[in-house]
């Protein structure tokens, strides 16, 4: 399992995604009214409902036994028609859809196959299928976003919903074909006494994931209610430019859990293992901060001037969502070695009071800033949680060089806050590379480790870490 050569494959999905979807709703806006944006905005809220409270066995669990299964080659299809049968468990529920309005009621067969897909997507990752979920995710999104824009041109929601339907069915058509292949003809099995013992295993990142669905609107329903629309749709606009940068590390978190789980299973160094990764990405994580701030800023300001007066919190939100990532992706460790997870409930419950609070205190005072400065909040918080628990259970250790990267995070926060002159973004990237050089944060042999992953074509990467290590 490479996972350098996985997250490249994640990456085109997320690459195809943000081109397609972005040009989706350029057109939208365009040439429809709000009503219909509002429709594709309640569908879409339907998928995250439907993958928070319907995903009964989180997908880090199914994820993790499929990859020790995998790399001790005692996977078989009976596990794997297993885990499929849980979405088919929650077809009852889905029905209370039946309620709502007409295009919701049609939406219900894709949400099924939204979630039935999630499970396969999750069980291929298992066993190592990354190329297999590249070409259904791409298709997927072409469909999704592309050949939707059909639907937009005729005004018909009930159409748009039909054309998400077929590439729902298609990608689970395709992923179906490509397990069968894998393991052999699969069926759905359901096998209660198997699933409730991973639900009640999981049940902790469950709750927790239902909380943080409530948890993460607070800020926005907080700006809502005391500033109004026009505010909220600032603040709204700042977090969906200030979050491309961390969708696209989540490309590259993806492969963690199971890459982790994988070479747990062969016997391999634990700490080792998180240490190493937890370096590499500190260093992608920088860069990615460093670079995506003055972007942004320079595409609000020239495409789209209505919303420079949200400049400081698209900041302040890039900096919350996206400078923690590598102290966040240790979670995947912690799962992948089979910590206790219950901690995590605390945590969300713990996030979600805080969003609340502190959104409610602030922006009364501060307006929209104060809703960034609560996510900002709640991020330093999240942090400390998972580095301290990871270092307790064992899964992350502290040594001089995670120390160095760690007192690195809080500084370029507070460097990108206090500096604007694009130059010194310039100068802050040599200054970073310079620590990393100086005090060998990244040594020569764990740039030979990277190298047994690296593709042909990517050997320009080991040049630059030589350099740096």
């Amino acid at each position: 399992m490479n996972p350098i050569k996985n997250a490249l494959k994640s990456l085109s999905v997320t690459t195809t995604n943000v081109i397609v979807a972005l040009i989706f709703f350029i057109i939208t806006a365009k040439i429809t009214n709000p009503a219909f944006f509002g429709k594709v905005a309640i569908i879409q809220l339907l998928e995250v409902i439907t993958s928070t409270f319907f995903y009964l066995i989180p997908g880090a669990i199914i994820a993790r036994e499929i990859s020790y299964l995998y790399a001790n080659k005692e996977i078989n299809k009976g596990i794997v028609e297993k885990f499929l049968s849980f979405p088919f468990m929650t077809i009852p529920i889905l029905l209370v859809l039946l309620l709502f309005p007409n295009y919701v009621k049609l939406a219900i067969p894709y949400l099924f196959l939204y979630l039935l897909n999630a499970v396969m997507t999750v069980i291929m990752i298992g066993m190592d299928m990354f190329t297999e979920l590249a070409i259904t995710g791409n298709l997927f999104l072409i469909i999704r976003w592309g050949i939707s824009i059909i639907a937009v041109l005729f005004h018909s929601i009930y159409l748009f919903v039909e054309i998400w339907t077929l590439g729902g069915m298609l990608s689970v058509s395709i992923n179906y074909a490509f397990l069968s292949r894998k393991i052999g003809v699969i069926f759905p099995s359901p096998h209660f006494a198997f699933l409730f013992k991973h639900f009640r295993e999981g049940l902790p990142l469950y709750l927790s994931s239902s909380s943080n669905f409530f948890s993460s609107q607070g800020d926005r329903v907080t700006t809502a209610y005391l500033l109004g629309s026009y505010y909220l749709g600032i603040y709204q606009f700042s977090a969906l430019v200030a979050g491309v940068p961390s969708m696209v590390l989540g490309a590259l978190s993806g492969v963690l859990l199971p890459t982790a789980s994988f070479y747990k299973a062969l016997g391999k160094d634990e700490k080792r293992m998180s240490s190493l990764s937890f370096r590499v990405l500190s260093l992608i994580t920088f860069l990615a901060v460093i670079v995506s701030i003055p972007i942004g800023e320079i595409v609000i300001d020239r495409f789209f001037p209505a919303y420079k007066t949200g400049l400081d919190v698209f900041v302040l939100l890039l900096i919350s969502s996206t400078l923690p990532f590598s102290v966040s992706s240790l979670t995947n460790f912690i799962v992948a070695f089979k910590r206790d997870l219950r901690p995590f409930l605390i945590l969300s419950v713990l996030n979600g009071g805080l969003v609340l609070l502190t959104s409610y205190l602030l922006i009364p005072r501060i307006g929209i800033m104060g809703g960034a400065i609560s996510q900002i909040t709640v991020a330093t918080i999240s942090s400390l949680f998972v580095l301290f628990y990871a270092i307790r259970t064992s899964a992350f250790s502290l040594g001089k060089k995670e120390i160095g990267v760690l007192s690195m995070i809080p500084l370029i926060g507070l460097y990108e806050v206090a500096v604007d002159p694009l130059f010194l973004d310039f100068v802050l990237i040599i200054a970073v590379l310079a620590i990393f050089k100086i005090f060998k944060i990244i040594t020569e042999e764990d740039v030979k480790i990277i190298e047994g992953f690296l593709p042909r074509s990517l050997n320009f990467i080991s040049v630059i870490l030589r350099i740096i290590s």
